[in-house]
């Protein structure tokens, strides 16, 4: 809703007017949103690149070779079980576009795609609750903060879709959009058990909030429907209680707490946090201290709910008058760049052992650097006909996963495939101190297994009579 008026020289100016029905909230046009989308492009592009990336240069995981099988098999209408891949029907999305481009790169396109639709919500809404220019400074704070570069820099996963189900979810919530804050809620139970315990989160800020019936029924149901996944599919997988205060009192814990209470600023005490209580329980809890931070796609899906209590604080400060609201304001501006800033170039504990943008500057150069090793692997995996059964090394999965089925190569365990592919150069389970793929071929050659060919780091193995 605009208001317009004309000036002496019977030009039109239009200025935002307050929506009657929702205080505070203002209405975005096109310019404003097209600001937005411009950074959401730029985003997209940047994901992209290091997805494609990090595809090329051999560093994707087992993960990315699990969803892709995963995908791979709703696609064919077949039940996903060739990796064990989790339960995460929201994936059954991609299928249309695994009929057209069967690759695991198109997992990470469409990561990259959803990451940047993402930090168009981010920028919308802020614009949505009068932020102004300010909501561009925190769209751009999301796309490199530490927590979606690092899900970006990491393999494929069902958080992708989690991300702006969880962000449409908590509109839903501050709008007071019941009817879409039920659409959210069933959405999130189709992506993994780990986002309903922030659908929990959610029933509780409506509780807080006053909303007290549709809270309970909400949370009531989001912990059925976790008790169900954990019973039936086995996941999510917990740590244990004795964890909880050694991680809570231990550096890497109370430095996690600190990230996202600086993250969400001047909106740490608004309902909307609540939404990352039950998550953050549980990684207290765990026994994993990988997930107790915000690093690989552990981090995404709470700095989103953060960024959101930010711009909340930010609309509940606006409407204060004096000093303090503008200098809260100013310091919120001065912080959240700060931390940008911190997040980017920060070494150590939270953060990676490299500072982030060296990470995602090496990813991308990755398009074009070691050309002969892609060149050396292309040509050995030609060799493998389609269907076989691969025994691969783990960041070699996915450069076949959408035309074999696969399996994990591991140290010390017996091999059941009728090919077997090394990478002499891998740092998959501590090869450059134990060089365990060395014995493992001496192991393989001398049973029933001959050399098809060797060229660079990759060794391929054929099982004699297969």
């Amino acid at each position: 809703m605009a208001v317009v008026r004309r000036t002496a020289r019977s030009r039109r100016h239009v200025r935002f007017a307050r929506v009657a029905d929702l205080k505070g909230r203002v209405m975005v046009t096109w310019r404003p949103g097209l600001v937005a989308g411009v950074i959401a492009l730029l985003a997209a592009v940047l994901f992209t690149l290091i997805g494609l990336g990090s595809f090329r240069g051999l560093v994707l995981g087992q993960d990315l070779a699990v969803f892709d099988q995963t995908v791979r098999a709703y696609a064919h209408f077949q039940a996903p079980d060739a990796l064990s891949g989790p339960f995460s029907p929201i994936l059954i999305a991609l299928v249309p576009v695994y009929w057209i481009w069967p690759s695991a790169k198109m997992l990470t396109v469409a990561q990259a795609l959803l990451f940047a639709g993402s930090s168009f919500f981010v920028g919308w809404y802020g614009l949505r609750r009068g932020m102004g220019v300010m909501a561009y400074v925190v769209q751009i704070a999301f796309v490199v903060s530490f927590g979606l570069l690092s899900a970006a820099l990491f393999d494929f996963h069902e958080t992708a879709f989690g991300l702006p189900i969880l962000l449409y979810g908590l509109w839903a919530f501050l709008e007071k959009r019941d009817g879409h804050l039920i659409v959210a809620w069933l959405l999130m139970c189709l992506v993994n058990g780990d986002m309903t315990m922030f659908a929990l989160g959610i029933g509780l800020a409506l509780i807080v909030t006053g909303r007290r019936l549709f809270g309970v029924i909400m949370g009531a149901a989001s912990v059925a429907v976790t008790l169900l996944l954990v019973f039936v599919t086995g996941s999510p997988t917990w740590g244990s209680i004795g964890a909880f205060l050694p991680n809570l009192f231990s550096l890497r814990g109370l430095l996690f707490l600190l990230l996202i209470a600086v993250t969400a600023g001047i909106g740490v005490a608004r309902p909307v946090l609540l939404a990352v209580v039950p998550p953050v329980l549980i990684r207290l809890a765990t026994t994993d201290p990988v997930s107790l931070g915000l690093s690989h796609h552990y981090g995404v899906l709470v700095t989103a709910v953060a960024i959101v209590a930010l711009i909340d604080g930010w609309a509940w400060l606006g409407e204060k008058r004096g000093a303090v609201a503008k200098s809260g304001r100013a310091m919120q501006v001065a912080v959240l760049v700060l931390l940008a800033i911190t997040e980017l170039f920060a070494v150590g504990a939270p953060f990676d052992t490299a500072p982030q943008y060296r990470n995602v500057q090496t990813r991308i150069e990755m398009l074009w650097t070691g050309n002969q090793r892609a060149v050396d692997m292309r040509a050995v995996a030609a060799q493998i006909p389609d269907g076989a059964n691969v025994a691969a090394d783990v960041f070699l999965l996915s450069q076949i996963v959408d035309r074999a089925t696969v399996q994990v190569v591991h140290p010390g365990e017996p091999v059941e495939a009728d090919y077997v592919w090394l990478y002499t150069s891998t740092t998959a389970y501590d090869n450059q101190s134990t060089p365990w793929v060395s014995d493992l071929f001496v192991k393989l050659i001398s049973a029933n297994y001959t050399m098809v060919d060797y060229r660079g780091p990759f060794i391929l193995l054929q099982r004699i009579g297969a």
